[in-house]
């Protein structure tokens, strides 16, 4: 973006007088944003997200061919690695040997602790922890000798679904032997380079990935009585509508909330800070939909997530392992916990399947929470806002939580962070009485503005100079605000402890 405007500011003839008006001016009119941002930001995304739909077309063809002639699951895992390294080509220029040493590495202590540990049932500290203490000292290792922090943002997310897979994996052969039996050099391999996913995402498990690719719906009997024609047509549109809004979203990020409330965000903080936050928030749902858009290219004919025939309905089902966020959901929260599920739904089913769960046992609710969102942050590498940020989430889901909780059962109401049945006989308040309103409703605008106040940490991807200078701390955002978000958390507890 061009900030030769903002050099007006600094010159001496500049009239102090004046600034009131200027605060409410565009730094660009209309056309300019779309000369300027608009047009470059969708050559780019338009590029970029054919790279990875056409690569991944291509995959899910020639799987299709080689399992009409060819049944061994060899030819998918070769498949698989082929057009996963032929992705990394096309759009990766940094971290390869990342990528190589994390896989390769984590692979030798897996196969190490296979040929030396047996039994793991008994153990207290089993095989799958070993290797995630592994991943992430590496992770955090690779990211410390990178050479610039920008070169690490590149393959920041690459890096993460690599370790989630491989974690899932080494907690799946812990838990069940057939995946140890499923499991060799070729098919990690081809799992972990798997182009649906090596990218952007979204994580699915080792499981999903055999029974995705591993037999192609249209040739069984059910499928011959449908129609090819519509099944291609639901698959166009699918991938089209995904890409489309993966697009929309990158240009509302990165052009059009500038253009709408940079003016009052000039001079009004909590408008500056909803818009850092809304273009945080749109530039992750870009990654999410174009993450979303890949593994449906990839899959033509398949649903194996889903519930409902892929072949009836012409959007994705809410039950489908392709899902990846719901913006609806974010923006309108009924409760912090809706937040972090639909914030990105195959990590949150990855971190409750395998965090949450592994240590809730031996450690209780509440440590498992937050060794969940510590791990969470770790996975991340050393984003020492998001570590801040996901740590403060993690207390306030737990404290609304518990409040909702205890607030329900005094005034027996329907105000719990999950909804209630319509026609419940646990509590005398149900859903659609006043006082159930009221509450619900100041919970939701108490999200709304967490949602505000939380993502207005990060950075935008330019800033100017003096501003970059002048925001030295990772809290500035936040003191600005006075930090009125984590008073409101201590005044929450403390409301929790005496009602």
């Amino acid at each position: 973006m061009d900030y030769d405007y903002y050099d007006d500011y600094y010159e001496e003839y500049y009239d102090q007088s004046d600034a009131p008006r200027r605060a409410f001016q565009r730094e660009m009119n209309l056309e300019e944003t779309i000369e300027s941002c608009v047009h470059p930001s969708f050559q780019f995304a338009l590029e970029y997200t054919l790279n990875f739909v056409v690569t991944n077309a291509l995959f899910s063809v020639a799987v299709r061919l080689f399992n009409r002639k060819l049944a061994p699951q060899r030819y998918l895992h070769l498949l698989s690695c082929l057009f996963g390294a032929a992705l990394m080509y096309r759009v990766m220029d940094y971290g390869y040997f990342h990528f190589l040493q994390l896989a390769i590495s984590l692979y030798l202590v897996q196969l190490a602790l296979n040929r030396w540990v047996v039994d793991t049932r008994n153990r207290h500290i089993k095989p799958s922890f070993v290797v995630t203490f592994c991943g992430i000292v590496n992770l955090l290792l690779s990211e410390l000798l990178a050479p610039s922090p920008e070169s690490w943002n590149r393959v920041r997310g690459t890096q993460m679904i690599l370790l989630m897979k491989i974690l899932s994996l080494s907690f799946d052969i812990d838990d069940n032997g057939t995946t140890r039996n499923h499991l060799n050099l070729l098919s990690y391999a081809g799992y972990i380079l798997c182009p649906a996913n090596v990218i952007l995402g979204p994580w699915i498990s080792f499981s999903d990935y055999l029974a995705i690719w591993r037999s192609t719906p249209a040739d069984t009997k059910g499928a011959r009585s449908a129609s090819v024609g519509r099944q291609l047509v639901i698959y166009v549109f699918r991938v089209f509508t995904s890409a489309l809004l993966a697009i929309g979203f990158l240009l509302t990020s990165n052009c059009f909330i500038d253009y709408l409330l940079g003016p009052t965000g000039n001079s009004w903080k909590w408008i500056r800070a909803y818009s850092r936050a809304l273009s945080f928030r749109t530039s992750h749902y870009f990654v999410a939909y174009l993450s979303q858009c890949t593994m449906i290219a990839a899959t033509i004919e398949r649903n194996r997530g889903s519930t409902d025939d892929p072949r009836e309905s012409w959007m994705i089902p809410s039950s489908s392992i392709y899902r990846v966020t719901s913006p609806q959901a974010v923006e309108f929260p009924r409760s912090m916990v809706q937040i972090v599920t639909a914030w990105n739904i195959p990590m949150h089913h990855w971190l409750k399947r395998y965090i949450f769960r592994s240590t809730k046992r031996s450690l209780g609710t509440a440590m498992a929470i937050a060794v969940t969102y510590v791990v969470s942050s770790l996975l991340h590498g050393l984003h020492y806002r998001l570590w801040v940020t996901l740590l403060s989430i993690g207390a306030w889901t737990y404290v609304e939580h518990e409040l909702r909780k205890k607030i329900a059962t005094i005034y027996s109401a329907c105000v719990l962070v999950g909804r209630c049945p319509s026609r419940c006989t646990a509590h005398t308040h149900r859903a659609g009485s006043l006082f159930s309103i009221v509450i619900n409703t100041l919970f939701f605008l108490l999200n709304v503005f967490n949602l505000i106040y939380l993502g207005c940490i990060f950075e935008p991807t330019e800033r100017l100079p003096e501003e970059s200078k002048r925001d030295l701390s990772i809290f500035a955002p936040w003191a600005e605000l006075h930090f009125v978000s984590h008073w409101a958390l201590a005044f929450a507890y403390l409301f929790f402890l005496i009602i």
